[in-house]
């Protein structure tokens, strides 16, 4: 199975010059979409347009809630993905949700942080760091019908959700290969040395090396630097392709449109 990654493309930056997708080249049978594709539902028309009837599976990240209600957000997704899919596409969010295509698991969910990554003594510290400088505590509401704006808070107990439900899935024996993907970072392994000891780095990855090596292959995003590395027998890749620079190219040089990792290579 050829799997096309891509994340953090930030559509609602690039605009009509965001780089192309050449299918023929790249072949997929499935395309992940690892977050930060659009703001609201905005990547789902973009993705029908993009892969036709090819199936994509779709992790949210934290732009996608900029200017909304995080749940309205969630909801919208869900609706665009099942306009879209009514017109031949098929694409489908994994917000804590489990599909198995040609005898492989892809377990799926936008994980958030603990903001553990320096321990439990500094924990609070890095809330506070994130809660004062991440603008999605300043661009995210939450709430319901008492709409109020995320805090680092809120989303490190999404983190514990989501935490949660993936121990329980990949604790659950199954027959072939299992694909995570999530858009924060599994590991401190993904986070680049010149942050390594950056406050608000627990805003981006969690220390879950263990939980990883439960998988096959470990997708993610958030990053702006392509990642590909190994935590035991699991692959660990990320893909994106960050923000428009001034010049008109991305953010990240190594950023590769036609990324494909094929499941028979894993291991």
């Amino acid at each position: 199975m050829r799997l096309l990654i891509l994340s953090d493309l930030h559509l609602e930056v690039w605009g009509d010059d965001t780089p192309a997708i050449d299918l023929a080249a790249s072949r997929p049978d499935v395309v992940i979409l690892a977050g930060d594709i659009d703001t609201g539902n905005n990547a789902i028309a973009w993705a029908a347009r993009t892969f036709g009837a090819l199936p994509v599976l779709y992790v949210h990240g934290n732009h996608e809630g900029y200017g909304h209600q995080l749940e309205h957000m969630q909801d919208a997704v869900r609706e665009a993905c099942a306009s879209a899919n009514a017109h031949g596409a098929s694409i489908r969010l994994l917000d804590g949700d489990a599909v198995e295509l040609n005898g492989v698991r892809f377990l799926g969910a936008t994980l958030w942080t603990d903001f553990l990554l320096f321990g439990a003594e500094r924990q609070e510290e890095a809330l506070n760091a994130a809660q004062s400088y991440m603008p999605d505590y300043q661009r995210i509401s939450t709430g319901g019908d008492t709409p109020r704006l995320l805090c680092a808070a809120d989303t490190a107990q999404l983190h514990a959700q989501h935490k949660a439900w993936l121990q329980q899935q990949l604790a659950q024996p199954f027959n072939g290969r299992t694909v995570v993907i999530t858009h924060m970072a599994p590991s401190m392994l993904s986070v680049e040395e010149q942050y390594a000891t950056n406050l608000g780095s627990p805003a981006f990855a969690s220390q879950l090396d263990a939980m990883v090596a439960q998988a096959d292959l470990w997708v993610h995003g958030h990053m702006h630097a392509s990642l590909d590395y190994r935590i035991q027998d699991c692959r660990v890749v990320c893909n994106p392709c960050g923000y428009k620079r001034p010049d008109g190219t991305p953010e990240n040089e190594a950023f590769d449109t036609g990324f494909i990792v094929e499941l028979a290579n894993v291991a």
